[in-house]
């Protein structure tokens, strides 16, 4: 597995982590794609906890903020300090939450759209611009436990 794709993708409802990988697919979007159901998780599988030992370092973590067990801005806070890349992809279209995220560190803040048209085209956008060098036309995807 080629660690320079590798997305940690956080986030606890079903239907929207689906369309999240739609929707990367749908922008040629290559990655491997990591996903953990709750702040909890994400957390664990940032400092390599139980049961993610052997978690591979993701390049880039996908947020969404309103998280069961440790939310989305505790995420954002970790991921800043190991240094990874994030993109807030929620619900929230509050213009102080958008602030918030970009002045805590976040390279892109994604609202969930009504036309999933536009939310391809935001995730695409967000990848694009902050992370240009990111290999596209594949995508494998993983649900950790």
């Amino acid at each position: 597995m080629d660690n320079d794709r590798v997305v940690l993708h956080v986030e606890d409802d079903d239907a929207a982590a689906y369309l999240f990988r739609v929707a990367l697919e749908e922008a040629n979007i290559r990655a491997v794609v990591y996903r953990v159901s709750d702040g909890e998780q994400a957390l664990a599988f940032l400092h390599h906890r139980h049961p993610y030992e052997h978690a591979p370092r993701p390049c880039v973590a996908i947020i969404d903020l309103n998280l069961p067990r440790v939310d989305g801005w505790t995420v954002l806070t970790e991921v800043q300090k190991d240094s990874i890349p994030a993109i807030v992809v929620t619900t929230s279209s509050v213009r102080s939450d958008r602030t918030r995220a970009l002045s805590v560190g976040a390279v892109a803040y994604v609202v969930k759209s009504n036309s999933f048209d536009d939310f391809v085209r935001e995730v695409k956008t967000a990848f694009a611009i902050h992370l240009p060098d990111w290999p596209q036309m594949h995508q494998e995807s993983m649900t950790i436990p």
